[in-house]
Formats: C-alpha cells, structure tokens, sequence
C-alpha cells in the first residue's frame, strides 16, 4: 500500500512562509525608513541651531549650543553626578505613574459600571481634575516634606485623572450588541467581562498611559522646582540660580531623551499585549 505525499497543503505552507518573509522584510524597510527621516529632521535642527550660535545671531548666554549641551550631558554621565538625581525622578514619576495608573483604573471601572456612584463621583472629580496642579504642589510639600513622597503624590494626582476618564469612557463605550451577543449564547457576566469589557477597555487605559508616563515625569520635575533636595528638577533650579543656560539645555534634553524611553516602553508593552489589533505609528 502506497502513501501519497500531500503536495498542496506544503505549496500553500511555502506561499504563506514567504509571504510572511516579504511582510517582516517591508516592515523592516519602514522602520529604517522611518528612523532615517527622524535622524536627518533631528540633525537639521541642530545644525540649524549651531550655525544661529556660532554666526552669532544670538548669544550663548541665551540658548547655549548643541555642542556644549553635548558635552555637559557627557561630563554629568562620566562623573557619575547626573546618575542619583535622575533615579530619583525616575522613582517618583514611575511610582506616581503605577499608583495613579491603578487607581484610575479601579475608580473609572466602578464609576462606569454603576450609574449610582458615578452620578456621586464625576462632578467631584471633574472640579478636583479642574485645579491647576502647580498650585496644588506647594501643598503636598507641606504635608509630606522635600522628599520623593510630595512628588509621587503630584504624579499620582495628575495619572489617576488621565486614566480615570479614559476607563470610564472605555467601559461606557462597550457596543450593547457585543455584550448582548455574549449573553444570548449564554455567556455569563464574568464571560462578558472576560471577553469584551476588559480588551475593549485596555485599549483606552493604554492610549492613557501614553500621556500618563510624559505627565507623570513632568509632574515629578515640577514637584522639584518647588521643593526638593535632588532630582533632575533640582539641578535645574541649582543652574538657574547660577544662570547656567547650558546646565538647563542639558537638563531638558535628558527629560525628553528619558520620556521618549519611556514612550517608547509602553508602546512595546502595548503592542505585546494587544497583538489582536493593529499597531498604530506615531
């Protein structure tokens, strides 16, 4: 008795392999393509700020050079002097950030699944979201001294109200016919949960963070130039007080270079975790 050997299922196997080759491979050329188009517009800039300086258009004192905002940046990292004060406002805005994420989280979840307490909640939180956060920071210093504790809590106040609007927007925008589906095939309410509020809700809590982990890092900065003994905010207030405009370029390139990281990061783990939906570049 002779064995046949299936030569379709193989020629489709060898199709969708390359198929898949050439997809990855399209996909790496746009990531090249993309990373050389910020490189040329970043360098652009920068020559286009040198040459401003060294014409003399405008004074160092004023904008300093990229230049030397280069090698300050490489003196504080080879000395080992920016390197504390950079893990402490990592610590605050990355500890504001989770705690913030959580209970924004938590709250936006009970408030958008119970119409009682989000009728007691919303304006509460609407008129506490309304109340400048710089004006806020000189009281938590008061209440919890010049350490990271102020700062974690300005970072948490900040996040918990970015994702507390978007979870509540995300659960109360859940499509009826989804859950109605789910409950007619004899789902029940933790199959609801499980399979359609939650991976519709993620999404929003993810395009949140986004903006939670730039705003949870500001807040942190911003919560050192009212009152700290380090961080990066207070390297800053130390080179304002001594006018040293390159110090502060410096100090602003590091904030965006570690937001970015950050950004970065969260997109990555986004993208891991929501593998059912196309990615969208920024």
């Amino acid at each position: 008795m002779s064995v046949t050997t299936p030569t379709l299922p193989l020629e489709h196997s060898a199709d969708d392999a390359s198929l898949l080759r050439q997809v990855r491979a399209e996909r790496r050329r746009e990531s090249v393509r993309r990373l050389v188009d910020r490189v040329v517009l970043v360098s652009v800039l920068l020559g286009a700020w040198e040459l401003v300086v060294r014409v003399g258009w405008v004074h160092t004192f004023f904008v300093s050079q990229p230049t030397r905002v280069i090698g300050d940046l490489y003196a504080v990292f080879a000395t080992g002097y920016v390197l504390p004060h950079l893990g402490i406002t990592l610590l605050e805005a990355l500890s504001g950030l989770v705690i913030g994420t959580l209970g924004g989280m938590a709250v936006g979840f009970g408030a958008a699944i119970s119409v009682r307490l989000s009728d007691a909640l919303q304006p509460i939180l609407v008129a506490f979201n309304s109340m400048p956060r710089i004006a806020i920071a000189p009281l938590f210093i008061i209440w919890l001294g010049f350490g990271p504790e102020s700062k974690i809590a300005l970072a948490v106040m900040v996040v918990f109200f970015v994702v507390f609007f978007n979870t509540f927007a995300g659960v109360r925008s859940v499509d009826p016919v989804l859950v109605n589906s789910i409950k007619a095939m004899g789902g029940s309410h933790l199959d609801v949960l499980r399979m359609v509020i939650v991976p519709f809700t993620v999404v929003w809590v993810f395009a949140a963070l986004k903006t939670g982990i730039s705003m949870a890092l500001i807040s942190a900065v911003v919560g050192e130039f009212v009152g700290a003994t380090a961080g990066v905010g207070w390297i800053m207030v130390q080179a304002n007080g001594v006018l040293n405009t390159t110090r502060l370029f410096s100090m602003m390139t590091l904030l965006a270079i570690v937001g970015a990281l950050l950004f970065s990061a969260v997109r990555w783990l986004e993208d891991r975790t929501l593998r059912w939906r196309p990615s969208a570049q920024l």
